[in-house]
C-alpha cells in the first residue's frame, strides 16, 4: 500500500495489530500517528477500510 497523507494502515503492534494514520508523506519517507490497538487483524483491517470510507472489506483474510 502506498502512503496517502490523511488515510489509516494497520500493521502488527507487540501482540496484537495497531492502527496508525500517515500525518507526514515525502519522497524519503512517511510518519503516521498511533490511533489504537486491535485484538486481531480482521479488527483493524474493518476499522482502517470504515475510516478510509471504503465500506467493508468484502473478503475475509487468508
Amino acid at each position: 500500500m502506498r502512503a496517502t497523507l490523511g488515510q489509516y494502515y494497520y500493521a502488527p503492534h507487540r501482540r496484537s495489530f495497531g492502527v496508525w494514520q500517515w500525518t507526514s508523506v515525502s519522497e524519503n519517507g512517511a510518519c503516521g500517528t498511533f490511533v489504537k490497538d486491535f485484538r486481531n487483524i480482521e479488527e483493524a483491517r474493518e476499522y482502517v477500510w470504515q475510516m478510509n470510507g471504503w465500506g467493508k472489506p468484502s473478503k475475509k483474510l487468508g
